[in-house]
Formats: C-alpha cells, structure tokens, sequence
C-alpha cells in the first residue's frame, strides 16, 4: 500500500494483539483505527499509545472501556476517540 490514503482489512489476517483479542490495526501519522474481535471474557489491560490517537467505532457486541479513570460500556454505534498516551483498559 505504501504512501496512498487508501486502506483495507480485506484478505488481511488478524492478530492475537492480548489473549483472546484479535485486532486488524490500520493507521497513519497520528491515528489507529482498529477492528478487534474479543473472545467473551477477555480484556484488554491498562495500556496507552505514545504516537497515535486510537479510533473505535463498535460494530456489534458490547464492550466495557475505562479511560483516564471514566468507564462507559459501548454498544453497537458508539464511537470513542482515545488521545495519544491516555491510558484505557477494555473489558
């Protein structure tokens, strides 16, 4: 894909990004965009990113995310834009 503006999880394997948790990560400079798929039960724990911004857009499901100390479930629609090196947790 090189330097071109156009991404795709398309044909691309997922990773074991925590056990249980599969993430398709897409990024540029500043952002991430991710697609994770979490097995029931699992979590992400107490993490942040130093260089990008994270961008989650909840497809289906529920998840639970605590950040800089605010929890909030997520349901399908939500959308929730972490800063770079703000710590959040996912459940």
């Amino acid at each position: 894909m090189g330097d071109s503006p156009f991404r795709t999880w398309n044909d691309v394997p997922a990773t074991e990004f925590h056990p249980g948790v599969f993430i398709n990560a897409i990024g540029g400079e500043q952002v991430c965009l991710c697609r994770a798929t979490y097995e029931p039960g699992k979590q992400v724990p107490l993490h942040s990113h130093e260089h990008t911004e994270q961008v989650m857009v909840i497809l289906d499901g529920e998840v639970t995310m605590t950040i800089a100390g605010e929890t909030k479930t997520l349901k399908t629609g939500d959308v929730v834009v972490v800063n770079r090196g703000v710590e959040h947790e996912l459940h």
